[in-house]
């Protein structure tokens, strides 16, 4: 395991860096923002998945145009507009404490969130054309060692303030802009270790000339999309439904951040040994994401089943698992589809289905938790990850007679 990580490139062990300090301010905020809207402006909980949905559609349109700013203008200059703007709008959220003013700025914020996440998983695929899924689950787990951190401290941080955890979020974006504008030079994205990479897969000297994709590739990436999409619908309860169900059931906030926490360390802590699983059982992505698909079902029924904080802690443990099997793997087949200078527009379509999802989770949970129960919630949320799970298998291989990700890749 030490030799394999001596041959990630230092440019991606600093781009993970820099992608742990963002995280951390990110997790100051998102886990909470139902409770603040619920508690601090008096609204009830379908209003503010209203409001949620707003953000995620914000996401959504942000998604589309990074990933298409990435390709046609400059990844490193659109990163760095995006958190830019970040940073002036959760200032402006933790000034003006006015809920009208506030879902705007939310809307606003997640345009510019939208744009930056397509880019970093661009970035890897650019940074380390021939790294494959190492490179996303370097990121993957990056984002997730800040989360960890970030959430321990962030529960703590707006049960003092939220105003506290807006200004939190804007100093680590702002810390990872500097770092990120030191360590990403322009001439870190030019496509050539692309372009070789793919000659190399299709046994060419040139690699200069990519197949189109064709519609039998397109349904098949549509499948996994819309797994990845019901999938995040159910991932999103936990930081929207689930947060007002555990604060009813006279949980503090300091403990339900925890959660976050126990998601974060599990991603870091168990990562060796899936690495060691995917490549001691050659295990393939469909394998890996279908796999993935069952826990997230696991997860929730068990937390149906009780209400006490152990049973949530071990639900989380094993949506992470999940989470683990699944998240990094869709990223890793659009890098692998995309032809050398659209990397960025296909990682903008495999962000909106986690995007859509999102958008989606925070009404369709709150409709079924105050119309009918948590339970029934919760048992809707199982039939979704068994949905999740058809699409999955249904999806194949993305080339013909190709697998969809060569499993001699690294499995890092």
């Amino acid at each position: 395991m030490q030799a394999l990580l001596k041959t990630y490139p230092r440019v991606m062990w600093l781009l993970s860096l820099a992608m742990v300090i963002s995280a951390i301010g990110e997790s100051f905020l998102w886990p909470i923002t139902t409770t603040y809207i619920v508690h601090s402006f008096g609204k009830s909980l379908k209003v503010a998945a209203l409001v949620l949905m707003l953000q995620h559609t914000g996401g959504l349109i942000g998604n589309v145009i990074g990933g298409l700013l990435f390709d046609r203008w400059n990844g490193r200059k659109t990163v760095m507009t995006a958190m830019i703007a970040a940073i002036v709008l959760l200032l402006l959220m933790g000034t003006i404490q006015r809920f009208d003013m506030y879902v705007v700025l939310l809307f606003l914020l997640g345009i510019c969130t939208g744009m930056f996440w397509p880019c970093t998983r661009a970035l890897a695929a650019v940074l380390w054309p021939e790294g494959g899924r190492a490179g996303m689950n370097m990121i993957y787990v990056a984002v997730n060692l800040g989360v960890a951190i970030g959430a321990s401290v962030g529960g703590f941080v707006a049960s003092q303030s939220y105003r506290l955890a807006f200004y939190g979020n804007a100093c680590t974006y702002a810390v990872f802009l500097i770092l990120f504008l030191r360590i990403v030079q322009d001439h870190h994205l030019k496509r050539t270790g692309k372009v070789q990479a793919e000659g190399n897969r299709r046994g060419t000297t040139e690699g200069r000339e990519h197949p189109g994709v064709n519609i039998r590739e397109w349904v098949s990436f549509g499948m996994l999309i819309a797994g990845l999409m019901l999938l995040a619908v159910t991932y999103t309860q936990w930081a929207t439904t689930l947060s007002t169900y555990v604060y009813s059931l006279g949980i503090p906030l300091s403990s339900y951040s925890m959660l976050w926490t126990v998601n974060g360390l599990v991603i870091v802590l168990f990562q060796p040994v899936l690495t060691w699983f995917i490549r001691t059982f050659s295990l393939s992505l469909k394998a890996q994401i279908i796999i993935g698909g069952l826990f997230f079902t696991l997860s929730m029924l068990l937390i149906s089943s009780s209400s006490a904080y152990w049973v949530f802690v071990l639900g989380m443990v094993i949506i992470t698992w999940g989470e683990m099997l699944v998240w990094p793997g869709v990223p890793a087949i659009a890098a692998d589809m995309a032809p050398a200078g659209r990397e960025g527009f296909f990682q903008g379509i495999a962000t909106t289905g986690q995007s859509v999802g999102r958008m989606v989770g925070p009404l369709l949970g709150s409709f079924l938790y105050e119309t009918f129960s948590p339970q029934t919630m919760l048992l809707g949320m199982v039939v979704l990850t068994l949905v999740a799970a058809i699409c999955f298998n249904g999806f194949d291989r993305i080339q013909k007679g190709k697998s969809v990700v060569t499993q001699t890749k690294s499995a890092g």
